[in-house]
């Protein structure tokens, strides 16, 4: 890996990432969903774990087999915050509920789910591909193990950069929530209909398959919550 020292970071750009700390919905969206945050089952994220090589400030990408470790080029804030946040924003949507915590979270919280990633690998080619590979696991009640997938998700950057390369991450995590939304809403769905045969294959089709099995194209709004987060668009700040 070839490494470059890593400078100090100044106090417009401790503000800078301050400022991108948070997700933030518009006042419509969250108007909307203010009625249903009494009720429902509760879905827990987290912890989602990362790769060691991205437990710094400046941004890593790759180029064959090494990384390289950006001079000037930083996130707003450390992708172990931005992440799970992104994770959660895009379950909220796509599961239409803010009965969402992130970890780690009170002792007296009762979790319905609880969502558990280690990412493999999550990084990119400038002007080629980012790759994003997880292990994510889905919990019920007592830690019962309900769901175990893994994920392998690969966007093109479109054009060379950091800015286009942090929009393909975001959109790679876009992806990733999708399968995992997919699959909450298979387990609610069993649970619903007290788990029978029957009533699983008429909440996903014939055989029972959910939309992702049959890899049917992914949900653009997923994608685009990400990219327009506050916490992504603000990943970049020049020295």
């Amino acid at each position: 890996m070839s490494t470059s020292a890593q400078n100090r970071v100044d106090a417009s750009s401790a503000a800078t990432a301050s400022a991108a700390s948070g997700l933030v919905m518009n006042s419509s969206t969250a108007a909307a969903r203010s009625a249903e945050a009494g009720r429902g089952p509760t879905l827990g994220v987290g912890p989602i774990t990362l790769p060691g090589y991205l437990e710094r400030a400046n941004i890593v990408t790759r180029r064959g087999e090494e990384l390289d470790v950006a001079d000037y080029d930083r996130w707003g804030e450390p992708l172990s915050d931005s992440v799970p946040r992104a994770i959660a924003a895009s379950l909220a949507m796509l599961l239409g509920t803010e009965r969402i915590v992130i970890f780690p979270w009170s002792g007296a919280t009762t979790i319905d789910h609880q969502i558990v990633v280690d990412m493999v690998r999550f990084d990119g080619v400038l002007g080629a591909d980012v790759l994003l590979e997880a292990r994510w696991r889905v919990l019920g009640p007592e830690k019962k193990e309900l769901v175990l997938r893994y994920s392998t998700v690969r966007e093109p950057t479109g054009q060379s950069g950091y800015p286009a390369l942090v929009a393909a991450m975001s959109r790679s995590l876009g992806v990733l929530s999708g399968e995992i939304a997919d699959a909450v809403k298979a387990l609610r769905a069993s649970s619903a209909c007290g788990g029978t045969v029957a009533c699983t294959r008429g909440a996903h089709g014939s055989g029972g398959r959910s939309p992702r099995d049959d890899e049917e194209p992914r949900d653009p709004r997923t994608a685009s919550v990400l990219a327009g987060s506050p916490a992504m668009r603000s990943a970049l700040r020049p020295s």
